[in-house]
């Protein structure tokens, strides 16, 4: 019974409660006196605007008023120990205006302080500069820049079978230099578009290839049975233990390459193509008759890829005559520590890890591959090889 009291005296308690006004944290002190401008500094996509607070106790917030080049209204504000302030979102140079006022504890504001401005060039307006919509092995790349690493959003379009665009992916990116790559279309025309949009409503409209279509380059598994894993001059041998090099070309994921101990860093080989070939991109596949040999062990982690234009059947060892193309980290899809695998890192390692080449790179008859870190051992080892591309016939 007295539990029942109880609740029904919190139940009292709790409905005759009224609801209290939330009131200034101080009276009415007048209005406050405005800041004075002293100066503004560019930035990509906006201004810093420095001014001087007046000399008065009981200013708590500077806050600045302004309107986007999409017709957003925007807010921006700061505390009394602040004397600068950060407006951005613009996606023009066009001149802008926009108001600053001083808030007191008594949440009363000063009269408007209006200034003019430009901004800078957005990143926004960077990247569709710079967007590159270009033909590529068996599809469309695109590719730009992004200098001052602001976080921007890719939506990536093509042409269905009834004219309409459709979204093939969308992707967020802040870095410098970033490309993006779809496969698997036919050799005809297809009809490919982006649109870019910053994280202030802005919005670069469709962006389309010059011409308006690309035309996808041909892509195939290049001919393994004219291929040659081979050693030259300061490459290192490949034939240890179960090992062996010519096995990284025999389309057996069960059997595998491996280097002595103590070859890693630097150990290399190279695999001559057989004739020279427009290449687009290779895939590794790692060691994977155990689990815990992925990700692990004497699996290759990051590694360089060269090529030489030599002429002949075998080409110099001398590392001046070869170029690099790329330098290659093997990516465990988890971020698992060690010993650690999810279904996503194993069901990668069975479809082997892809690597795309430079699409300026010239057609080449020799590749030569450097380990520079194996992900536990001073040895390495893979399984397979596979280089995609044409003859160019």
């Amino acid at each position: 019974m007295k539990r029942i009291y109880f609740c029904l005296l919190i139940m009292f308690l709790c409905f005759s409660c009224t609801e209290k006004e939330i009131l200034p944290i101080s009276g009415s002190s007048g209005k406050p006196e405005p800041v004075e401008i002293l100066d503004t500094v560019t930035i990509p996509g906006g201004i810093i605007v420095n001014y001087k607070i007046p000399p008065i106790n009981d200013i708590i917030e500077i806050k600045a008023v302004y309107t986007l080049t999409n017709g957003q209204k925007r807010e921006s504000s700061t505390s009394f120990y602040t004397s600068f302030m950060t407006i951005d979102g613009y996606n023009d140079t066009d001149e802008h205006e926009a108001e600053i006022y001083t808030i007191n504890r008594a949440r009363e504001m000063s009269d408007p302080v209006k200034f003019k401005f430009r901004p800078g060039e957005s990143p926004l307006s960077k990247a569709t500069q710079s967007m590159q919509i270009v033909s590529d092995f068996g599809g469309v790349s695109f590719s730009w820049r992004n200098p001052d690493k602001a976080m921007l959003t890719f939506e990536f379009y093509t042409e269905d079978e009834y004219g309409e665009m459709v979204t093939m992916d969308i992707a967020s990116s802040k870095t410098d230099s970033t490309d993006m790559t779809f496969r698997g279309y036919d050799t005809i025309p297809y009809k490919f578009a982006v649109n870019i949009r910053d994280n202030f409503g802005n919005s670069s409209g469709m962006i389309y290839p010059e011409g308006g279509t690309i035309i996808p380059m041909h892509e195939m598994a290049l001919d393994k049975k004219i291929q040659r894993a081979m050693t030259v001059s300061g490459d290192v041998s490949w034939d240890y233990w179960e090992g062996r090099l010519a096995y990284i070309i025999d389309d057996d994921l069960l059997t595998i390459n491996h280097s002595n101990n103590n070859t890693v860093p630097g150990a290399s080989f190279t695999l001559d193509i057989g004739k020279k070939a427009k290449l687009s991109r290779f895939v590794l596949y790692q060691r994977q008759q155990q689990e815990s040999w992925m990700y692990s062990s004497g699996n290759w982690q990051i590694f360089e890829v060269y090529s030489s234009d030599e002429e002949g059947d075998s080409p110099s060892g001398d590392w001046s005559a070869w170029t690099l193309r790329k330098v290659c980290t093997v990516i465990k899809p988890s971020g698992a520590p060690a010993g650690q695998l999810t279904s996503e890192d194993i069901e990668a390692v069975r479809q082997g890890h892809d690597f795309p080449l430079p699409l300026d790179m010239p057609p080449v008859r020799y590749l030569r591959f450097k380990v520079l870190k194996a992900w536990v051992e001073r040895f390495s080892y893979i399984s397979e090889l596979t280089t995609y591309g044409n003859y160019g016939e």
